[in-house]
């Protein structure tokens, strides 16, 4: 039976072979001969023993069998690895002779073992005599060949599985805290979720019913994904996985580790338009148009670290908040939602009245608006006063800056919306509160030792830290990292369309993000930060520095899910896939 079984791969191979002729000017000649090559020894051998006539070449043809899975995937990504890709048609055909040359190399391995090549003895028409072990040196180099040999069979075969079945993963943050920790090794079950050839579309479907909750492995939409870029990442796999996790050279055109893949949390599904607001997130449908809370989100949503358990806490690395940061913020959300803006309204226009009584009667120049971002605005606060005094035009700006958002302040806003209006509103009347008494303690010639220690100054810089702390963050860090405002929260995504109509995630994408909300760039945020108004609909709003940039995912991006950690050893067992209620 084997006979039959061994012409089968020859002729595979051939098929094989003659596909992997390439006419590019690139590294993707290479892959002909090589392919070429191997099956040219291989059917010499292997015709020789279909022939029944030496025993001899039955070992070599057996290794030869033993590598043919491992050589022509090698040689379907070399024939992938040129300039551009190759045709779909092509990579169906390679992957369909693939996928049965490593079916019957294993059904060969099973007829050619030792076990049952005791039954050919009477098979050869010459035979060889029982191979004896070589001595002394000749015996280092055998067990070293011998060792090499199996050695690189395990590690191709794990490469081939993890390729399509299951693949191994460190975890290479805390975004995931406390379900995954720094280190933790995880095994990615990939079955379900339709493996691909490499640099290629051809493979298996993707099978997997996605659940809100899921936990998935998913190639990181940052970075650019064409071909170019995909050559690096699977040469990379191929370095990382040889290396035994050891080496990893996925590095970006800066020499920085990429962070891809990633492993996340499903927290949005196909057919719904998310928003999130003081740590909630909301969903609705094109069935029923108001945003309603998503109960599970709070399931495995980590905003504070101090409240894990001990056995988890001891091990995080960073904490981005302390308890006594996390109650002042959550006192500052609150504060937020019940800002009154009729009040506002009216503090605003007193401001403006009462700023007139200080304007010099002769003014020198044209008034040129401040930068509006909010932490520059707000410490530039007194040499912005002392412009507005003395310069034309600066009274009127004051006044159209203060009362820019008055008409929308009754219009009906989505949860985020309404918090960054109120934002933009407390930031400007502190910046208004600041100018009006800068400019009464200039007029009255207050010394600079009473500015300092005034009530007032002090009650409005106490509101300003407040304000910068939660929208900026730490502005001054070495580490540029998102503020409180866009770690906590996410705009209406996706965002409707230019006639205020919803927009939903369409049919095959997901919307994910990292347990560790403070401590996660998912798919919320974006790599290059920009200057953004804190409130849409005034035309004169406070900007701010924004990483917000919220993407949605096609499935055929997510790679697996991991099920299982076997690293370390202290942490071993099933990972806790929470599903949605």
């Amino acid at each position: 039976m084997f006979r039959l079984f061994l012409l089968v791969e020859m002729v595979l191979s051939v098929l094989y072979s003659v596909f992997t002729l390439s006419f590019k000017g690139d590294i993707s000649l290479i892959a002909f001969p090589i392919s070429a090559v191997f099956t040219g020894f291989f059917c010499w051998y292997g015709l020789k023993v279909y022939s029944k006539k030496d025993q001899h070449y039955f070992f070599r043809t057996l290794k030869f069998v033993q590598y043919v899975p491992t050589v022509f995937l090698l040689t379907f990504i070399l024939q992938r690895s040129g300039s551009e890709g190759k045709p779909y048609w092509l990579d169906v055909i390679c992957a369909i002779l693939w996928f049965f040359v490593f079916v019957f190399s294993f059904v060969l391995q099973y007829y050619m073992s030792e076990k049952r090549t005791k039954k050919l003895e009477d098979f050869w028409l010459v035979k060889c005599e029982k191979r004896k072990k070589p001595i002394g040196l000749g015996r280092l180099v055998y067990e070293i060949v011998d060792w090499v040999d199996a050695l690189l069979q395990v590690v191709f075969l794990v490469f081939i599985f993890q390729v399509f079945t299951f693949q191994l993963y460190v975890i290479p943050s805390e975004s995931m805290v406390p379900e995954f920790l720094i280190k933790d090794r995880v095994v990615v079950e990939k079955i379900g979720s339709g493996p691909k050839f490499p640099l290629s579309d051809a493979g298996f479907e993707d099978i997997s019913k996605y659940k809100r909750g899921d936990i998935v492995v998913i190639r990181n939409p940052h970075y650019t994904l064409d071909h170019k870029s995909e050559v690096k990442t699977v040469a990379s796999q191929l370095v990382y996985m040889l290396t035994f996790m050891a080496v990893n050279i996925n590095k970006d055109e800066n020499g920085e580790m990429k962070a891809d893949p990633l492993v996340k949390r499903i927290a949005g599904l196909q057919g719904e338009q998310l928003v999130m607001q003081d740590g909630v997130l909301y969903t609705r449908t094109k069935d029923n148009d108001e945003f309603k809370p998503i109960p599970s989100n709070e399931d495995y949503a980590c905003w504070n670290l101090n409240e894990t358990p001990s056995k988890v806490r001891g091990k995080i690395r960073s904490f981005p908040l302390t308890n006594a940061e996390y109650e002042k913020m959550l006192s500052f959300e609150e504060e937020r939602r019940n800002y009154d803006l009729n009040a506002a309204a009216f503090r605003a226009k007193e401001i403006c009245a009462e700023f007139g009584k200080y304007v010099n009667d002769e003014k020198a120049g044209k008034f040129v608006e401040p930068q509006l971002v909010l932490h520059t605005l707000l410490s530039n606060n007194y040499e912005t006063t002392i412009r507005l005094m003395t310069q034309n035009g600066g009274e009127e700006w004051l006044y159209d800056f203060l009362t820019s958002w008055i008409s929308e302040k009754d219009q009906v806003r989505d949860p985020y919306s309404e918090s960054n209006f109120r934002l933009n509103v407390m930031a400007k009347i502190t910046f208004g509160n600041f100018v009006l008494k800068n400019a009464s303690m200039i007029k009255a010639g207050v010394s600079s030792i009473r500015w300092n220690t005034d009530p007032e100054i002090l009650e409005y810089s106490e509101m300003a830290e407040k304000l910068v702390w939660y929208v900026q963050g730490n502005e001054y860090s070495s580490i540029q990292v998102p503020g409180y405002l866009d770690m906590r929260n996410m705009p209406v995504f996706p965002a409707n369309d230019s006639n205020g109509n919803a927009v939903y995630i369409p049919e095959g994408c997901y919307f994910m993000m990292g347990d560790n909300r403070f401590n996660s760039l998912d798919l919320r945020h974006g790599y290059d930060p920009s200057v953004k108004p804190l409130s849409a609909s005034d035309p004169k709003s406070i900007k701010y520095v924004s990483w917000m940039e919220p993407q949605y995912l096609n499935k055929k991006y997510i790679l697996g899910k991991p099920f299982y950690r076997f690293l370390p050893l202290n942490r071993v067992g099933n990972v806790n896939q929470k599903k949605s209620k």
